[in-house]
């Protein structure tokens, strides 16, 4: 992972505006050091961290937790974590899913949504069961599409 650069209090602040816009709530990413890689990609650390240290490793793999990646059209895909990070004070743009369907979801599928909180056609959209928040997809006509990484899938459940 190579850190393209460490985001300022203003760029933070365009990602915050990014996120309300999107789902009606501030997530407080000011609490962090957020940074971007190259793919821009959202990665979040803790305060505490000096970037420095990583001058003289040679091997860093991962740092901090993703977020999110930051895409053209002023959106941004989060991460599970970064759905359930965003979910707790998320007002629009969430899919609320049945049981059956929750674990459709978590296993890769596409599924129907039971309710749906304010979400907008052909967006990015928080998929929720219950209490929890189980990841992010795009809502399409007639189905939540899965954006859940093959690797972050749960395999057949019984």
């Amino acid at each position: 992972m190579q850190i393209k650069k460490v985001l300022n209090e203003k760029e933070i602040e365009e990602i915050e505006d990014i996120i309300e816009k999107n789902y009606g709530c501030k997530v407080g990413l000011h609490s962090y050091k957020v940074f971007m890689t190259g793919e821009e990609k959202i990665w979040i650390v803790s305060k505490d961290i000096d970037f420095r240290l990583f001058d003289v490793l040679k091997r860093c793999y991962r740092i901090g937790i993703y977020f999110g990646k930051l895409k053209r059209n002023k959106k941004i895909k989060l991460s599970i974590e970064g759905a359930i990070m965003v979910g707790r004070k998320a007002k629009r743009n969430i899919v609320i899913v049945g049981e059956e369907e929750a674990k459709n979801f978590i296993q890769g599928y596409d599924v129907k949504a039971k309710e749906m909180i304010d979400a907008e056609l052909h967006n990015f959209i928080l998929v929720k069961h219950k209490e929890d928040f189980i990841g992010v997809g795009i809502l399409r006509d007639g189905y939540v599409e899965n954006l859940v990484p093959k690797a972050r899938r749960m395999v057949k459940m019984e």
